[in-house]
């Protein structure tokens, strides 16, 4: 080290001044001595410093700690529904995706559990909600009972069949009504995206176009409104999951199903269902994408907003996938040798007036819970009406001016 060796070297000039004369040194000899000695001395005291300052900024630099690595959140996601490219599905897929890959790694969707392998329609709330899976698709027609609110879509016969205008409806009012939201995050999820779907036709067996074809068919359809709807006309409704239906129209157990024409070509139901009505009574908003609560929380900040980000860009994204798909549809049933009707709008207006006030009704039992029923429901129809939809009655005239 510098130090030691100017010590030596001090050491050395008084072994030789000592040599030179002892004790008997002259003046002159001892304030050449002083000097140097002062000079030598001032010298070792610089270097010391300068040493210590040295191994200081050295000691900082090997101790500084290396930057931690970004937590790495990773989730299992499940749907009751069919995997893409099945529409909602695809929606919600390209949701997680993008999640992904926006995040640059810190969200990582591990497992993707379809059709049910995880959690079936009427399960996937309560999965979500214990963490069984970290996000969810719901399904509102299973859970009647605990997301009433959320089946409003469902109670509106002959609604807008127009995706674009459904969506803008649902975002609207899950802004302005905080018991929409409110409804499903009590059951610890952290509501995200609304899935919307085109309007509600028929395939069948036998033609349908008037009113009075109905009388007898058996249709398959499932929640708490359609069935009524369909027994209204003199049908017999039947509650059968989408995916039991294709065997059933093979087996002659129902001779229609009602659904948009989208989801009925996807499950091929065109292969027995030679028949294809354009009914339009209105798309609806069926499921609700949820994230488990506890997950939600302890993502940072950013994260939860590139969530919320990419569900807006998913819900916008889906309706022209819906309308494409639409298409697509139809093109594939007239392939398939299906044959076409449409449902006349006189024929629509015998059909309503032969249904209670199905929206009015939804109110006094949602208000009758103690719920934000009226809210909702006259909220939901306002909006329809004020983008241009034409209802073949009026709805909950009760509560309507």
């Amino acid at each position: 080290m510098v130090y030691i060796h100017r010590l030596h070297c001090l050491c050395l000039i008084l072994t030789k001044v000592k040599s030179n004369g002892g004790n008997l040194m002259s003046s002159t000899k001892k304030t050449v001595l002083f000097w140097l000695f002062s000079i030598v001395a001032l010298s070792l005291i610089i270097g010391c410093s300068g040493d210590t300052e040295s191994q200081a900024e050295e000691t900082g630099k090997n101790d500084t700690p290396a930057a931690a690595p970004a937590e790495v959140f990773k989730l299992k996601f499940s749907s009751p529904l069919a995997p893409p490219p099945f529409l909602i599905s695809e929606t919600q897929k390209w949701w997680a995706d993008q999640v992904a890959e926006r995040s640059n790694g810190r969200i990582e969707f591990t497992d993707f559990y379809w059709a049910g392998a995880l959690a079936k329609g009427g399960e996937t709330l309560e999965a979500v909600e214990v963490g069984i899976v970290d996000v969810g698709i719901v399904t509102y027609p299973y859970y009647a009972g605990k997301l009433p609110l959320g089946n409003f879509s469902y109670a509106v016969p002959f609604g807008s069949g127009d995706p674009a205008v459904i969506l803008k409806a649902i975002r609207t009012l899950y802004d302005t009504v905080p018991a929409l939201r409110a409804e499903t995050e009590r059951y610890n999820q952290k509501y995200l995206l609304p899935g919307v779907i085109g309007t509600y036709n028929l395939t069948s067996t036998k033609p349908i176009v008037n009113f009075e074809d109905f009388d007898g068919l058996k249709i398959a359809s499932i929640g708490a409104y359609h069935p009524k709807i369909l027994n209204a006309a003199g049908a017999t409704a039947i509650h059968m999951p989408v995916a039991e239906r294709y065997q059933a129209l093979q087996s002659g157990v129902i001779e229609a199903e009602f659904l948009p024409w989208d989801i009925s070509y996807a499950y091929k139901y065109q292969e027995f269902a030679k028949h294809a009505t354009w009914v339009d009574m209105g798309g609806a908003a069926p499921v609700g994408l949820g994230v488990n609560k506890d997950i939600w929380n302890s993502l940072p900040r950013d994260l939860q907003q590139l969530m919320l980000d990419v569900a807006d860009e998913a819900a916008d994204r889906s309706i022209a996938l819906i309308k494409e798909r639409t298409e697509e549809a139809k093109a594939g049933f007239a392939e398939a040798g299906v044959t076409f009707h449409e449902m006349p709008f006189a024929e629509k207006e015998k059909w309503a007036q032969a249904l209670s006030d199905i929206p009015g009704d939804w109110i006094e039992e949602m208000e009758g819970k103690g719920l934000a029923g009226e809210k909702v429901m006259v909220g939901y129809l306002n909006l329809l009406e004020e983008a241009g939809h034409e209802f073949p009655r009026k709805w909950a005239a009760d509560y309507r001016d």
